[in-house]
């Protein structure tokens, strides 16, 4: 049976300006999946306990109010229900301290946020290829 995915990347990034480029350009690269966007650790845990069923990807960003990505990603790993969901982080860090802790933690990758808007597009076709083919459907 083919598992199915509505919302199938949570986005959890408190910046706005972030998450609009993010969802502009997932529609352009990857039109076939749906955003969830979120804005801090708080609400990304909120919406995996409400959610029917989980994203195919979750995008996280570092540094947000009220609870981190790191916070966040250390809760979700020691939850053995979210065991195999993919978590990537996607943060303006280049700090290899911050991507240590990340996969210490239990992140399947870190993604430094690129400085040039064209970039970015690299940064969805290369999730789209490792995290989303076949996973996201509408």
């Amino acid at each position: 049976m083919k598992a199915s995915y509505y919302e199938c990347v949570f986005l959890v990034d408190d910046d706005e300006d972030d998450q609009f480029l993010l969802q502009q350009v997932f529609q352009q690269y990857s039109p076939d999946c749906t955003i969830r966007l979120l804005s801090n650790g708080v609400e990304l845990l909120d919406a995996l306990e409400t959610t029917c069923s989980l994203p195919a990807l979750v995008m996280l960003d570092l540094n947000m109010p009220y609870m981190s990505g790191f916070e966040a990603l250390e809760a979700i790993r020691k939850d053995t229900r979210y065991k195999s969901l993919p978590i990537v982080i996607l943060t303006t860090s280049d700090q290899p301290v911050d991507q240590q802790r990340a996969i210490q933690l239990g992140a399947n990758d870190f993604i430094t946020k690129p400085t040039l808007l064209a970039d970015y597009s690299q940064v969805v076709l290369k999730l789209r290829k490792e995290w989303l083919v076949g996973r996201c459907v509408r």
